[in-house]
């Protein structure tokens, strides 16, 4: 009985010391627990264990918090799908399955409701495996990032807003880095272009910075006055005014350009056609001008009169000598009365013109007469040593038409114009 009763003692002590050590690993495995449970409830992100019947094994305050709940203890044990809609649970069981299947972790984006709205989260998730290495739990971490998809969707909208703005218009917008490569472009460069805005963006040295040259001047200019630089373009046979505005970074210096180009090609055509016309205006008023202030002036069936008026330069003498032989043939003139009483100045071009145009009368058969000889024309005249053999002169207009219409001079039977 002894050695059976040494037995029991010893087996005795030996069951205190296990059991000893037993509470002194549990509490371990608590700690630890505790430990582990700290630190994940301190993470704002959503941390949860499940087992692959989607029973809640391990979970966090930001998790239990999420799920409408205030407790830990009120998650873990219970399914998922006691806390979320059908559809959502749905969609959430599905990941899960893809983990197991895959044996991997995968990264999705889910969303759930919460007192707060739909929020949106980037889940891990991960298989958890056994001491044999079979998935017995999924794992997640669910990082919330609605506010960042929120403010994704608002640049979006902005964008999709100003791209709209700008492709209401018939202009060529561009924005482009130094380097020439086009970040934005609305849709009427594009169509210069032969692509869509999407396909514009990434290409290098476009319409109208198509010359890398000009574009690397254009960039300077712009960086060294700090002010827009305008230009001109051409593609097409159509004419773009240009002008490069300065886009600045944060800190001030020259980033992009924002190029605006503006199709006037009709503005020039039309510009060109009214200064053609503006033309064909000045050459019939010249011509007016002309016809006014060379006027022929008959007199009888046989005599004309031609007063002259102001400066008679070399176009002006030209229609004078024309106008005169025109109207001696037309009308058979035999007498011509040319008035220089408002001719102000007489040079040697002047006094040739009058000879010329009595020569040239004289072979028609026609008498020339002057009138209105002021003494200071005559004596520039005489300065000049002008040949006025063969013209009549009479003191006044008065004098020259009394003389046409007595007939005086008339050496021959009338004439007559052509078809008479």
């Amino acid at each position: 009985m002894t050695n059976e009763m040494e037995t029991i003692e010893r087996l005795t002590l030996e069951n205190d010391v296990l059991r000893k050590r037993v509470a002194e690993l549990e509490e371990t495995v608590r700690q630890r627990d505790r430990v582990m449970q700290t630190v994940i409830d301190h993470v704002p992100a959503l941390i949860f264990v499940m087992d692959l019947e989607d029973t809640y094994s391990h979970t966090n305050h930001a998790c239990a918090s999420f799920m409408g709940r205030s407790k830990i203890s009120e998650i873990v044990g219970h399914n998922a799908r006691e806390f979320f809609p059908p559809e959502v649970f749905a969609s959430w069981r599905e990941n899960n399955r893809l983990v197991a299947a895959k044996g991997e972790a995968i990264v999705a984006e889910e969303s759930g409701p919460s007192e707060n709205g739909i929020q949106v989260y980037q889940s891990i998730k991960f298989p958890v495996r056994d001491a044999e290495g079979t998935i017995r739990w999924i794992g997640g971490i669910a990082t919330n990032v609605t506010a960042e998809r929120r403010a994704e969707q608002r640049v979006h909208e902005s964008q999709a807003r100003a791209q709209a703005m700008l492709d209401a218009s018939t202009d060529l917008l561009l924005l482009v880095d130094l380097d020439g490569v086009v970040i934005m472009a609305n849709q009427a460069a594009a169509g210069w272009l032969g692509c869509t805005p999407t396909e514009v963006a990434g290409m290098r040295d476009v319409f109208p910075l198509d010359e890398p040259a000009r574009r690397a001047s254009l960039v300077e200019e712009v960086r060294s006055s700090g002010t827009p630089a305008r230009f001109d373009a051409a593609r097409d046979e159509r004419w773009f005014e240009v002008t490069a505005y300065p886009v600045r970074s944060g800190d001030g210096s020259l980033a992009r350009l924002a190029v605006y180009g503006r199709d006037v090609t009709e503005q020039r055509r039309a510009a060109q056609e009214q200064r053609r016309l503006q033309e064909q205006v000045i050459e019939a008023q010249r011509l007016a001008i002309q016809e006014i202030g060379t006027p022929l002036v008959p007199l009888t069936d046989e005599a004309v009169a031609i007063p002259l008026i102001g400066a008679i330069d070399e176009v002006r003498a030209a229609h004078f000598v024309e106008t005169m032989l025109r109207g001696v043939e037309a009308r058979g003139a035999h007498i011509v009365v040319v008035d220089v009483t408002g001719v102000s100045t007489v040079d040697t071009h002047v006094a040739e013109v009058l000879v010329r145009a009595a020569r040239a009368a004289k072979l028609l058969g026609a008498e020339v007469i002057m009138t209105g000889i002021r003494p200071a024309v005559a004596q520039a005249l005489v300065d000049l040593g002008a040949d006025l053999g063969g013209v009549r002169t009479l003191a006044s207009l008065q004098d020259g038409i009394a003389y046409a219409v007595r007939g005086k001079g008339r050496t021959s039977s009338p004439r007559r114009g052509a078809g008479s």
